[in-house]
């Protein structure tokens, strides 16, 4: 390992770390839930770890499946604990948060394997968990809501219907540095444009696919919030909109212009961050009161 690569590892080790201290806060979970359990998945490359989250008043409706963000490369379930929490509670439904390897430790689509072995657990244990059998919705936040609309496109294909739902929270849409380029001193893009440059060599996956260039039809219906100047995914997350209607797609779109990127993390800090989180789970539990 050279002297670059080791600091690197050194400043990537760090940054891990002070998330997980600024963020798997504890105190930040939603209160009143009926039931919080940690539960280890199987898979062919060992065991993922997941948390399961239960409203006190859990309506019958679909699993809802979490993949949390941090650019592929940090983060865990316990730094995205109050969000799914907080989700679960205001949705008043059941909230499974899958985690998945990170890179560069593991290379794309190491992560696709990963959360594909999350959905299929689910489904098989839905009906254990009191959820709707058959049916999921796939959520997350950034790199997450790219695995959960990727996710969302695999398993339509073959079983149409499958997931009767996406919640895609700022979503990462695509790593290509043109596009990044384009826009790099607008709206904090030369923030993101760092930041994706540094995501794509770490995936080992330059050519990771944007959701941009893939076929949308079989999206499910999505709900989609983002933020405002500091967010700098707003623009492909508003051309993933775009697009997502064009095919036909059912869209909710929910903006908040104070919410930066990553803000929802901060439901100890933030209003805006547990208001939007309460707004996104009245959505859910509206879309199955329909």
């Amino acid at each position: 390992m050279s002297m670059t690569q080791s600091a690197e590892r050194a400043i990537l080790e760090q940054t891990r770390r002070g998330l997980r201290t600024l963020l798997a806060v504890r105190a930040a979970r939603a209160a009143g839930l009926a039931k919080v359990e940690d539960i280890d998945i199987p898979g062919p490359h060992g065991q993922l770890r997941a948390r399961y989250y239960e409203a006190a008043n859990a309506r019958t409706a679909p699993l809802l499946v979490y993949f949390h963000g941090g650019g592929f490369v940090c983060c865990d379930i316990d730094t995205h604990d109050s969000i799914c929490s907080w989700l679960a509670k205001s949705s008043q439904s059941r909230v499974l948060s899958v985690g998945y390897r990170l890179a560069p430790e593991t290379p794309f689509p190491g992560q696709i394997d990963d959360v594909r072995e999350g959905c299929a657990w689910a489904f098989q244990n839905a009906a254990r968990l009191g959820a709707t059998p058959e049916k999921l919705i796939l959520a997350g936040d950034s790199a997450g809501a790219y695995l959960a609309a990727t996710m969302s496109l695999e398993i339509n294909r073959v079983t149409p219907g499958a997931i009767a739902l996406q919640v895609l929270l700022y979503p990462l849409v695509h790593v290509q540095d043109s596009l990044w380029a384009d826009e790099e001193l607008r709206n904090f893009r030369f923030l993101g444009r760092v930041a994706c440059l540094y995501i794509a060599r770490s995936l080992g996956a330059e050519a990771l696919p944007s959701l941009l260039d893939v076929d949308l039809s079989a999206a499910p219906p999505t709900i989609v919030a983002g933020g405002g100047p500091m967010d700098p995914v707003r623009n492909d997350a508003k051309a993933l909109i775009d697009a997502l209607r064009t095919a036909g797609v059912r869209v909710v779109e929910k903006k908040y212009p104070v919410l930066m990127h990553g803000g929802l993390n901060f439901t100890a800090y933030s209003k805006t961050a547990t208001t939007a989180l309460q707004d996104v789970g009245e959505l859910v539990r509206q879309e199955f009161a329909r």
